[in-house]
């Protein structure tokens, strides 16, 4: 039997790790090697050598593009292509092309964009790879397991791939975590009958984000020659004893390029696929030397220089999802593939800025980051570069939610939840991997805030005794100034070793001048056994003061995410009512039983705020921080639809629409209302009524050739019961069609146990879900309630007092009407307006497509 083992090849900074190799037996080889290539270059006729594959991804057309030595045209798997058309949600389209370091660049999205060769005949023994790449992000997978010969190596974003290195064979040329890259090998020695593994990589370099680089490495193995340079300079270069008349070991894979084929995956999603452009990309069945790497460097340098690539090139492309008839349209959302909660909302010299979770790879939670969006009201929304990404040595594993305030100098400083946990993440350790740190704007006079800079000292951390709630619980760091004090409250666990008996809290700090911070203990808890829906951690944390529209009475809200619930709840948002003591930093509630904040079922979560001054409002003497505006910006949810749809759609969730809070004159209500700037996306009205009162039937007989999915509703009706059962109410993405089929529309229900949204007949399609959402608990007589319905997204405000934000996912393009039901409740209009609505990042978008479903009346 072959004997089979791992040549630790991890090459970092100054650390190289040569197997058996001496200094003497290296010099020897590098001199030998060096005079041999010496005496070949002055050889008359040396020729360039060849490609044995070369795609340059000038002609991607039809989801192919040309391999430059065979001329055959290979297929560029693509979630978008025609070939997925019955299964899309968006007009099929060809596979992006963006600007390339000569022409054009290949787009790839991070989840589906890949090449199969299946007629590729690997080389023996000698290899050599060249690519240019701009990433968007890097994965951090977990290394190879113990039980590999590859083990302790990481698992890498595969450029090229060849064979399952687990399974002891082929090659892997690509990038890993933080910016690392290499080449991995499965060997076969032939003289000691030796199979084993080896890995590279750059111990120099790591890839930046968002600019080209070229990325070459070759391997000899008669000689055990190996290179790797980074922009055309060398970054390691050795010849290794150990694998010197080595082949490597065949697979029956076919050669991939952008996927591994034995990926990890996320939600059903394969992972290990760039996200990125990518442009010349080659493999050599040969061996270079430095000289000749230097020049695949240069055939597209920019005179020796790394060519430009414009941010606006190498960032997600939005206008791929043009026409997704379920992606919201007047509702901030990311440019492209995941989001999950917004946080750490600030005004700033007139803009407001809001950051977000994100991963650019693919739809599905990993490797978080901060993105950015600006707008002037709200509402409107810009896409400006990502603000905070992992990096060492702050936070390598991630950058998550956290808060924003204007700083000791008069900028914008953001508070950041450091993830600076690797791998073991589980694991028993004697302190936190998660902690506090700041980034400051590099430019406070750029309106967009386009970039930030990231302290290398976390700012808070966790100590190890449980005494600032459970290790590994302590995130979501929410910041404000009320003066003279800064206070930060950092979402945790009260430790109690699980016994039922405590639940989720907020630590407390507070400092003068952001640097030196004094504990203050646990803002606010209940009782876990009390309300075990609060679950045993607390996320996203959120107090905010308000105030009657008259500003004579003021309170403050207190809002969580809670997690870790028992068996049946879901995660929702919840608040209290109450009073905040500035000296004991404690938060009383009025009522210690929380209150959902919407009651939509999970879909409205992750909730963040902030309350701000205008510039004009400060001019005017407005200073004290209790006087300014109270704002919630929450994360709707796309999950009705269910995960397993993220791949085919290519994004997941979106913002909630903003609201300003208020109040209520009893001092018991909260009233909650979109901010002004919602009127700015009005377009023209589809229907107008005000008068005496129409019946529902009669109303249902007016509307019904309105027609939309992008649109405002406001009406104010009455309801009289003629019995103690009945329902009433309005259906939205109603289908006027009823056949063998079945029907489509949602329910937006009035009833004697409350108000809900029946989603039972919201979709012919067998996967969403079509579950009630909770029910308000309001069975008055008169209501006034307004309606957004943006393609999947349904927000319903009744009586300012409640909210329920849902998802709707009809199959057929024809239910776009609007109509109404009445059981016994004698429901009665006063008024109905329907205002058609336009975008929030362009005012024209394109029609919703459902050509592949078409109609439910010519089904």
């Amino acid at each position: 039997m072959k004997r089979k083992r791992s040549l630790l090849c991890l090459m970092f900074a100054s650390v190289l790790l040569l197997g058996a190799c001496s200094i003497q037996d290296l010099m020897f080889w590098k001199k030998k090697e060096q005079n041999e290539q010496n005496e070949k270059e002055a050889e008359p006729g040396n020729k360039e050598k060849s490609p044995t594959l070369s795609f340059s991804f000038e002609d991607v057309s039809g989801s192919r593009t040309k391999d430059n030595v065979s001329g055959e045209k290979y297929k560029i798997d693509y979630v978008f292509s025609e070939d997925n058309a019955a299964s899309l949600f968006k007009k099929p389209n060809d596979p992006l092309q963006k600007q390339g370091v000569n022409g054009k660049s290949l787009y790839m999205d991070g989840f589906s964009t890949r090449i199969r060769v299946s007629d590729y005949e690997a080389p023996k023994n000698k290899l050599t790879f060249s690519t240019w790449v701009a990433p968007r992000g890097f994965e951090n997978l977990n290394k190879y397991g113990n039980e590999f010969n590859c083990k302790g190596h990481p698992r890498m974003t595969a450029l090229f791939d060849w064979g399952h290195m687990e399974n002891d064979e082929g090659f892997l040329f690509g990038y890993a975590r933080l910016g690392m890259w290499g080449l991995q090998m499965n060997l076969h020695n032939s003289e000691t009958n030796q199979d084993f593994f080896v890995g590279y990589y750059d111990p120099i370099n790591t890839l930046p984000l968002w600019e080209w680089s070229h990325i070459a490495a070759t391997f000899d193995g008669e000689t055990g020659y190996i290179c790797l340079t980074f922009n055309g300079e060398v970054a390691y270069e050795a010849l290794i004893p150990d694998l010197a008349n080595t082949e490597i070991i065949p697979s029956d894979e076919p050669l991939y390029f952008g996927y591994y084929c034995s990926p990890i995956y996320e939600f059903g999603i394969a992972r290990q696929s760039p996200s990125a452009l990518v442009d010349e990309v080659e493999v050599y069945h040969d061996s270079f030397n430095p000289k000749e790497l230097k020049g695949l460097f240069n055939k597209y340098s920019d005179n020796g220089k790394v060519p430009e690539l414009p941010f606006s090139e190498a960032t997600l492309d939005t206008d791929v999802y043009s026409g997704d008839r379920y992606r919201p349209q007047y509702h901030g959302i990311p440019p492209a593939v995941w989001m999950n909660e917004p946080h750490a909302p600030i005004y700033y010299k007139g803009m407001y800025h809001v950051f977000y979770q994100h991963n650019p790879i693919g739809p599905y939670w990993s490797q978080i980051r901060w993105a950015h969006i600006c707008s002037r009201d709200m509402i409107h929304w810009i896409y400006v570069k990502d603000a905070v990404v992992p990096q060492e040595p702050a936070c390598p594993e991630g950058a998550w939610t956290g808060g924003s305030v204007i700083g000791p100098d008069g900028t914008p400083w953001l508070t950041v939840t450091a993830g600076t946990n690797y791998v073991d993440w589980k694991e028993t350790s004697r302190f936190s991997h998660q902690s506090v740190l700041y980034a400051h704007c590099v430019d406070p006079d750029d309106p967009y805030l386009t970039d930030w800079t990231v302290e290398d000292v976390n700012t808070l951390v966790q100590p190890s005794d449980h005494s600032q709630g459970k290790i590994e619980e302590f995130r979501d760091p929410f910041i404000w100034y009320d003066e003279p004090y800064y206070y930060m409250m950092v979402s945790t666990s009260v430790a109690d070793d699980w016994d039922n008996s405590h639940g989720g809290s907020t630590n407390m700090f507070r400092s003068t001048d952001m640097r030196n911070w004094e504990y203050m203990g646990f803002t606010f808890e209940v009782s876990y056994q009390d309300y075990p829906e609060q679950g045993k951690h607390w996320e996203c944390c959120v107090m905010l003061p308000i105030h009657t529209e008259d500003g004579s009475v003021t309170k403050y809200i207190f809002l969580d995410s809670p997690q870790y619930t028992v068996d049946g709840y879901v995660v929702d948002t919840y608040y209290w009512i109450g009073t905040f003591n500035k000296t004991t930093c404690r938060f009383i509630p009025d009522d210690p039983k929380p209150r959902l904040f919407d009651h939509g079922k999970g879909i409205y979560t992750g909730q963040t705020g902030f309350c701000y001054i205008t510039d004009e409002e400060r001019a005017a003497g407005i200073t004290n921080y209790e006087d300014g505006h109270s704002v919630i910006i929450s994360l709707a949810q796309g999950k009705s639809a269910g995960t397993a749809q993220n791949a085919i759609a290519g994004w997941a969730h979106n913002l909630a629409m903003p609201v300003e809070i208020f109040l209520a004159d009893n001092g018991v209500d909260l009233i909650r209302r979109p901010v002004e700037a919602v009127s700015t996306l009005y377009k023209e009205t589809l229907f107008e009524y005000e008068g005496e009162g129409l019946s529902a039937e009669e109303l249902a007989e007016q509307v019904k050739d309105v027609r939309s999915d992008m649109y405002e509703i406001k009406a104010s009706f009455t309801l009289d019961p003629t019995d103690s059962i009945y329902d009433s109410g309005i259906y939205v993405r109603y289908n006027p069609t009823e056949n063998y089929i079945g029907t489509e529309r949602t329910a937006i229900t009035f009833c004697e146990f409350g108000v809900f949204v029946n989603r039972t007949r919201s979709t012919l399609l067998d996967y969403p879900d079509k579950s009630d959402t909770w029910v308000v608990p309001n069975t008055g007589r008169e209501f006034d309630v307004t309606i957004y319905v943006d393609r999947s997204q349904l927000e319903i405000y009744i009586n300012d007092i409640a909210t329920i934000t849902t998802r709707i996912y009809p199959k057929y393009g024809d239910s776009d009407f609007i109509s109404m039901f009445d059981n016994r409740g004698q429901m009665k209009f006063t008024k109905f307006k329907v205002t058609q609505m336009k975008g929030c990042f362009k005012d024209e978008v394109e029609p919703a497509y459902y050509d592949n479903n078409g109609n439910l009346a010519t089904a």
